[in-house]
């Protein structure tokens, strides 16, 4: 089911569509979603943004796959072109339908 889909539930169709649409919304409840970053322009790994455009399949993409490590102290994200970051230092991004939403 797209983003802002019209369906009607009268139908056997239209009631299928939103069970899927149910379970594949649960799913990402329960299994969270991928994390995705793009490294700050006030930071002094910026340029690292470029390696990661020039080589998304090495780098997970762009913006780049991440995960959060706070055993690693300060530098808690992990991933990327420059392997770990600060929160400080990175925009963290979720992406759903090909649309990217920054998390604040």
């Amino acid at each position: 089911m797209e983003h802002m889909e019209i369906v009607d539930m009268s139908t056997e169709e239209g009631r299928a569509t939103v069970e899927e649409y149910d379970r594949d919304k649960a799913e990402t409840v329960r299994f969270g979603q991928q994390l995705f970053a793009k490294i700050k322009r006030s930071s002094k790994y910026y340029n690292q943004n470029e390696w990661a455009e020039a080589e998304p399949k090495r780098w997970g993409g762009f913006p780049f796959k991440v995960r959060v490590d706070p055993t690693y102290g300060e530098y808690c994200i992990q991933g990327g072109p420059g392997g770990q970051y600060r929160l400080a230092d990175v925009n963290l991004f979720v992406v759903e339908g090909g649309r990217e939403l920054r998390i604040s």
